[in-house]
This record gives C-alpha cells, sequence and structure tokens, in this order.
C-alpha cells in the first residue's frame, strides 16, 4: 500500500472516530432530556417519593454532563490528531497507529483538557437550562 493510500485510510478510521464521539454526545442529551421529560411525567404520579425523583434527576443529569464533556474532550483530541497526520508529509508515519499518547507532544493544548471541555458552550448551553428546569419543575409544580 503507498503512502497516500494508508494516509487516506488511516484518516478515514479518525474520521470515522470522530463521528462516533459526535454522535455519543447527541445521544447522551437525547437521553439527558428523555430521562427529564420521563421523571417529570412520573412525579405526577408518584408525589410522595418527589425528593427521590429529583434527587435521582439531578444524580443523572450531572452523571451526563460529566460524560458528554468526556466525549467532546476526545472528540477534540482526535480532531487534532487527524490534523497533525493530514498535515504531515513524511513518510515514516504509520497512518494506521492513531493513539492519540502517541502524540502526546504536540497535543499540549490548553482546549483539549477536560476541565475546557466541561466548560464549552455546547455542554453548557444544553445541561445549565436542564439544571434550571429540573429545579424549576420540582419547585414550583
Amino acid at each position: 500500500m503507498s503512502t497516500n493510500e494508508s494516509k487516506i485510510a488511516g484518516l478515514g478510521f479518525l474520521q470515522a472516530i470522530i463521528a462516533r464521539m459526535a454522535n455519543n454526545s447527541f445521544y447522551i442529551k437525547g437521553w439527558d432530556l428523555t430521562l427529564f421529560v420521563a421523571v417529570t411525567a412520573l412525579k405526577k404520579d408518584a408525589t410522595q417519593y418527589s425528593s427521590y425523583l429529583l434527587l435521582a434527576l439531578i444524580v443523572s443529569t450531572i452523571a451526563f454532563c460529566l460524560l458528554d464533556a468526556y466525549y467532546l474532550q476526545q472528540e477534540r483530541i482526535f480532531r487534532k490528531v487527524y490534523n497533525l497526520l493530514a498535515e504531515s508529509t513524511s513518510d515514516t508515519i504509520n497512518y494506521f497507529r492513531i493513539n492519540p499518547v502517541l502524540y502526546k507532544e504536540q497535543l499540549n493544548g490548553d482546549s483539549l483538557s477536560y476541565r475546557s471541555s466541561l466548560i464549552s458552550a455546547s455542554i453548557l448551553l444544553f445541561h445549565i437550562p436542564m439544571f434550571v428546569a429540573v429545579f424549576i419543575f420540582f419547585v414550583l409544580f
């Protein structure tokens, strides 16, 4: 296999990984919203358990938020590896070794940390309103 063919195939694998991470993030947001709607529908029938439902909803929303930030971090790391490999002109690179640990010295960026992913707009603009909706619904209704 020539270098260009292996580069194209390796970058195709990376694109698939990046797409999977983005899909996982999308599914997590969907599950978070689905669970919120299910618990709010259940709250009407189980008023004696409303404090437990609130606690379960808060814990699950926090867990979904943290997991969503993890997938965003992984997506950012693999996008950076993709850019590094796409711009590379070396003939000695094995494009099928896409482990981010191999590129650790090139991946030193604050935007790749878990903390920066946790406070990113795509995480905060979805999960903060979810927290607010949980508290408003359980306090007002």
